[in-house]
């Protein structure tokens, strides 16, 4: 089994929100996303799985790696924007 067979779909969308800061060009230190966007860190990571943990996740924030994940807006016709930073 590799690496990536034995990832949780949480531990998946975690890794890939600690991706999307990471690789922000500018140095930012939160950055904006939508849960569909996790995808494009990692094609393992759909909108609907991103989706389904960032309540999770959000309410679980700070994680252990230092991420704090708050919702942006939360709409009724249209996809939440989320935030995630560093704990400071």
């Amino acid at each position: 089994m590799s690496t990536t067979e034995s990832l949780t779909n949480r531990e998946r969308v975690e890794n890939a929100l600690a991706a999307l800061l990471e690789t922000d060009e500018n140095g930012n230190s939160y950055r904006y996303f939508r849960a569909s966007d996790l995808n494009d860190i990692d094609p393992e990571v759909s909108g609907a799985i991103a989706g389904s943990h960032l309540p999770t996740i959000e309410e679980e924030s700070p994680l252990s790696n230092g991420l704090v994940v708050d919702r942006y807006t939360d709409t009724d016709c249209g996809p939440t924007l989320w935030t995630v930073r560093r704990e400071q």
